[in-house]
């Protein structure tokens, strides 16, 4: 009987149990879909509210910019309109300020020596140092090459300022020449917008990078085949896209005059023993660094991206001399030309058969005044 008894106990005791536990979970369940709901409304109410925010803030910059135009074009009806005065002065008023958001660090420290385009020297290498978050150039890895707006930093021609008093915002303009003499043009003057010259109205620049990868540690968007030299300012970065490519559904040719497809490159480019043993100490030292190490195949990346630049003749365009870019010397005693790379300074002779490199010496930056982070050296 006692043993009877003690089973009905320990059933009545498991069943309460279940059933405690049941109401716990149900309980529990009840619990947590009201507080679902809560938190769903919550965020509903908040995605409401930053909706009619935004709307707000777009509404109250649009009626800026409209009370600003129509600031700029008051008295706009007493200009004479055959001029295009009126367009004039409807844009006094958009100008824009632009904020860094990163640096170039670049083997390129002076004009001679920068690549007229990036990708004639493929085996360049450089980075951007960001100076906002990492995470706004995160996915960029996965596009082969990017646009980068920049400014021409080391322009050393000024503004312009006219005569006339009409002129409004272009005393602002570099306007002090209309026209230039393009590198390649053998001496033909054309529009400076029809160019790819840094001396423009506003000292604006846009260049084609390829992208290599993100480093999120040290915030660094590390490039290759650029042209833009050390120290430069960055103000925006965009992917490259094949809508970039004119022609690229039709394969249509890109038109461009003969001047710009003139090839002037030089053929050959050596090194002497004894400028690759130089380079190799400078690497060793770190004459090179960060660009170009022993860690990161610095020694053969760095003789290709000289050779590269050399391949496409740094030297002057715009002289009158006989050893101009595009020359050949003939004679043994040709002039010794000179070109910063890094911290380094590459020596070198241009023959009938190509370019030789003499050597390569230790530039210490240190003792060398700069304007705008770029080296002045004075001619020797």
């Amino acid at each position: 009987m006692s043993s009877r008894n003690g089973s009905f106990s320990t059933a009545a005791t498991v069943t309460i149990t279940v059933v405690a536990a049941a109401s716990a979970f149900i309980t529990a369940s009840l619990i947590f879909c009201r507080r679902h709901q809560e938190a769903l409304a919550k965020i509903s109410k908040l995605e409401e509210t930053r909706s009619a925010e935004r709307k707000g803030r777009i509404r109250a910059e649009m009626k800026l910019r409209t009370h600003l135009k129509n600031d700029s074009a008051d008295g706009a009806s007493d200009l004479e309109t055959s001029h295009g005065n009126v367009g004039d002065d409807a844009n006094k008023g958009h100008k824009l300020t632009l904020h860094c958001i990163g640096t170039v660090v670049s083997p390129y420290t002076k004009r001679m020596g920068t690549p007229r385009q990036g990708a004639l020297v493929p085996s360049g290498r450089g980075y951007i140092q960001l100076r906002i978050p990492v995470e706004c150039v995160e996915g960029l890895e996965l596009y082969s090459h990017a646009w980068v707006l920049f400014t021409f930093h080391a322009n050393t021609d000024t503004p312009s300022v006219p005569a006339a008093a009409n002129s409004g915002d272009s005393q602002f303009l570099n306007l002090t020449k209309t026209k230039i003499r393009p590198p390649r043009g053998n001496g033909i003057k054309v529009g400076m917008l029809a160019t790819r010259s840094p001396h423009r109205p506003n000292n604006i620049g846009l260049s084609l990078v390829k992208v290599v990868q993100v480093d999120k540690k040290e915030r660094r968007l590390h490039i290759a085949a650029f042209d833009l030299v050390n120290g430069t300012p960055v103000y925006d970065i965009k992917p490259v896209v094949p809508w970039d490519i004119p022609g690229h559904h039709d394969n249509l040719p890109l038109t461009v005059p003969a001047w710009v497809s003139q090839d002037d490159a030089l053929q050959k480019v050596e090194f002497t023993s004894l400028a690759r043993d130089s380079l190799e100490t400078h690497i060793r030292s770190g004459k090179l660094d960060p660009l170009y190490t022993f860690q990161n195949d610095g020694l053969f990346s760095s003789i290709d991206s000289i050779c590269e630049v050399l391949a496409q003749d740094p030297r002057a365009s715009n002289t009158n001399s006989s050893n101009k870019r595009g020359t050949k010397e003939t004679t043994t005693n040709s002039d010794v030309y000179r070109f910063v790379f890094c911290s380094v300074e590459v020596l070198f002779r241009v023959s009938a058969t190509g370019v030789v490199v003499e050597d390569i010496t230790e530039l210490d930056l240190n003792n060398v005044p700069h304007v705008d982070g770029i080296p002045v050296l004075l001619d020797r």
